[in-house]
């Protein structure tokens, strides 16, 4: 209900799960969830493909290109620089563009460009993950 997604998106409704690190740390999640809740998991192409429509129903522009920089400005009344590379023509090499906006949405990761730009801070801990595994139906089961 907080996010307003679509039930139709999410694949599975998880109660627990065991998350192992590559450094073989784990941590089980789902522990504090009472008996009517559950955690959504999507794919990422669905959610993202989600994410897009619904910013664009809202007013975004949305732009095929790879983020380059953000020029933020000291007066926050000024518009946001952006640099980036635009691949709307489809082509493998973007061409070079810049725009002015009122606002950034940086979804492109906890670590990445837009945050790094805007400042937006160090992060030793997932804020998002991703993984596809197969496992036979009967050990499926303790994870319904």
């Amino acid at each position: 209900d907080e996010f307003k997604l679509p039930l139709e998106i999410i694949d599975r409704k998880v109660t627990k799960m065991k998350m192992i690190s590559p450094s073989n740390r784990e941590v089980d999640v789902g522990k504090t969830l009472n008996d009517k809740e559950w955690i959504g998991m999507c794919r990422r192409e669905v959610f993202d493909d989600y994410l897009r429509k619904r910013a664009v129903k809202n007013g975004a522009t949305i732009i095929n290109g790879l983020m380059m920089k953000v020029d933020v400005p000291k007066n926050p009344e000024d518009p946001i620089t952006l640099s980036y590379n635009d691949y709307s023509e489809g082509g493998k090499v973007g061409t070079p563009k810049t725009i002015e906006v009122d606002m950034v949405i940086g979804a492109d990761g906890a670590n990445s460009r837009v945050a790094k730009d805007i400042d937006a801070g160090e992060y030793d801990y997932a804020i998002a993950f991703q993984e596809r595994i197969r496992i036979p139906d009967d050990k499926m089961k303790y994870y319904e």
